[in-house]
């Protein structure tokens, strides 16, 4: 099987230096930069030259040593290119483990690909990457290329160690500016390393040797906000064309207000007056909000746009009004046009959607991969995600959830926080009835309401196929053995934001025998846990990033001629991590019931490296408790 070698990293980082005449034999890398590495970074560089305010050229030259399947990825052979960056040149040279060269690879011998996804209408965007097969190891890549563009808003930064589990020898980077445009650079984390550095009015110059690799533990921070960086933009930029000033968020967000966003909220006078139509009896701004939201979502449909300047730039509302799709730009700008039809201002925010990444507040630049839209309603700030057809009215979910992102006004950029669910709002709460048969078997019925980020993790079951749902279900309670469904439904109240499992099933030996007895686990549905590695020698903070609530109440009925003869005590545990409260009692006529009550919180939060123990420990204390029985008897 063809392994292609290349990660599709939004930023990656390349190199530049003498690559083709220095000794590449893997048994002269320092032993010290072997451990945790599954490749070494022998020599990277990148040269970029600012030749005009609409013209840069980047240069890279990338060394890797790959010592196992895992460092594969680390080669990043690659370089992407549309109508306004052409890559001028691409080799690569493949060495084996004594250094000797095996291969040499030419431009034309690359693979080219476009980057157009299943989703994207238009997209200039492709992709030339080296498409090699490795079949020993250790082993060596060196890459070059040139690349030119006339967009110099986006300046490549210094980033040596780009990924875990990666060492790097030698890593340099140079910023060469003759025409003296004016820049701005901010170094992080680079305290620690052998540094040499000449920076001027005219360029910047960063070399570093000998960095270690960095193993990635579980709950950890990004690796971007520990390792060394140095961030680059210049004040004066061009944008595939459009030319524009800025030195902070304030004059970047106003250059982005008026020169990609103003005058394109025009509507058809035809779509003013239906909205006035529906909204005419709303209450209320909210009201009235949600009402234009719901017209969005049933109007249009979301397709990536992706050529030259729209890649930045939205359609106009007009457009997406008369085609009924666009992009996240174009169906955000849209919204917000609808909204402004109503009176009812908004703002166009950008954002990183994903994983939780902060538009950087200290450093101004052309930052985000998703656009939201922001209502400072009186009575509350409320966000809109636009490219949803199904998300409810002012729920974000954690795809764009506590983060600092980028609100564009009239008067400039503020950067701001979207909203944080907090513990407590994130709730699974079950309720299940369960009736026990003397095999070990059982039937129930299972009602459980999601609201918070669980709410978005679950309610597009609800348009799955049946087949589907019960793959799902059975992946989900792989403990209850044997699942059979006579009833699988789901409510989904978009207005509370709370969705509804209602589930009837069947199942075999849930409780085990054991001669007259039967050991009934108490927990039917499974708390949340998960196994942590032991790391008694952690380098880093610990963190959890959302924290969850799980309330359950379950209600087991004994089978005909048994009773309970034991019921495990109750616990209770809570320390800074969260906290477990599990009781179990006897009920019913001739106490035949076993009711089991079950609170789980599990906290949001940042400790030091220390307290991964602890924290590992209480996730073993309640995976123990989990697994708690009570014992059965037959009369």
């Amino acid at each position: 099987m063809r392994k292609i070698l290349l990660a599709l990293f939004l930023f990656f980082q390349i190199g530049t230096s003498p690559i083709f005449s220095q000794d590449y034999a893997a048994f002269s890398i320092d032993p010290n930069l072997l451990s945790n590495a599954n490749a070494v970074l022998r020599n990277q560089s990148v040269e970029i030259s600012i030749l005009a305010l609409d013209k840069m050229r980047v240069k890279t030259k990338r060394v890797v040593t790959v010592l196992n399947e895992h460092g594969e990825q680390h080669v990043q052979a690659y370089d992407f290119y549309d109508e306004n960056s052409k890559i001028k040149s691409q080799e690569a040279i493949v060495y084996n483990s004594m250094g000797e060269e095996i291969e040499k690879i030419k431009e034309r011998e690359f693979d080219d690909r476009s980057l157009v996804g299943s989703n994207t209408l238009y997209s200039d965007n492709r992709l030339s990457y080296l498409n090699y097969t490795i079949k020993d190891y250790p082993i060596t890549i060196a890459y070059e290329s040139e690349v030119e563009t006339n967009s110099t808003i986006f300046i490549q930064p210094w980033k040596p160690l780009g990924n875990y589990n990666l060492s790097v020898e030698q890593s340099s980077y140079k910023l060469v500016n003759p025409k003296a445009i004016p820049f701005r650079f901010e170094e992080r984390n680079l305290e620690d390393l052998a540094l040499e550095k000449n920076n001027t009015t005219s360029g910047l110059y960063y070399k570093a040797e000998n960095i270690s690799a960095v193993e990635n533990e579980v709950l950890s921070p990004d690796l971007s906000t520990y390792t060394p960086q140095v961030l680059v933009a210049l004040n004066e930029f061009a944008l595939v064309g459009v030319e524009g000033k800025a030195a902070n968020w304030k004059e970047l967000g106003k250059w982005q207000y008026d020169f990609l966003l103003k005058e394109k909220t025009e509507l058809p006078q035809e779509t003013i007056l239906k909205l006035n139509e529906l909204t005419e009896n709303a209450k209320s701004d909210r009201e009235k909000a949600e009402i234009v939201y719901n017209y969005v979502q049933e109007n249009t449909r979301y397709i990536s746009v992706q050529l030259g300047i729209g890649g930045w730039e939205p359609m106009l509302a007009k457009d997406v009004d008369a085609l009924g799709y666009g992009d996240c730009k174009a169906l955000t700008n849209y919204t917000k046009a609808l909204l402004e039809s109503q009176n009812i201002p908004s703002y166009y925010t950008v954002v990183y959607g994903g994983d939780k990444t902060n538009i950087d507040p200290e450093f101004a630049s052309m930052q985000g991969n998703h656009v939201i839209l922001n209502l400072p309603l009186a009575e509350e700030d409320v966000w809109l995600e636009c490219a949803s057809q199904s998300n409810p009215f002012n729920y974000l979910g954690d795809f764009t959830d506590d983060r600092k992102v980028l609100k564009i006004t009239p008067e400039g950029g503020e950067i701001i926080s979207t909203p944080n669910y907090a513990t407590a709002l994130n709730l699974r709460e079950s309720n299940v009835e369960i009736q026990l048969d003397e095999s070990g078997g059982f039937s129930a019925r299972i009602t459980r309401k999601n609201s918070g980020i669980p709410y978005g993790n679950i309610y597009g079951i609800k348009n799955q196929k049946k087949d589907h749902q019960k793959i799902y279900y059975r992946e989900n309670w792989g403990h209850l053995k044997e699942l059979e469904f006579s009833k699988i439904a789901f409510e989904n109240n978009r207005d509370s934001i709370v969705f509804t499992e209602k589930l009837e099933v069947k199942g075999t030996k849930l409780a085990s025998k054991a001669g007259n007895r039967l050991l009934l686990p108490v927990n039917f549905l499974q708390a949340k846990t998960f196994s942590l590695p032991r790391n008694e020698s952690r380098k880093l903070p610990l963190v959890i990033e959302r924290g969850e609530t799980y309330k359950d109440y379950f209600q087991f009925k004994l089978p005909a001629g048994y009773k309970i003869e034991s019921i495990p005590e109750p616990v209770t545990i809570e320390n800074e991590f969260g906290k477990l409260i599990l009781k179990t009692s006897i009920a019913g006529i001739d106490e035949t019931e076993l009711k089991v009550e079950r609170l789980l919180v599990l906290n949001e939060g940042n400790w030091e490296n220390s307290a991964y123990i602890a924290y590992r420990e209480f996730m073993n204390q309640i995976k123990s408790y989990t697994n708690q029985k009570a014992v059965l008897v037959s009369n």
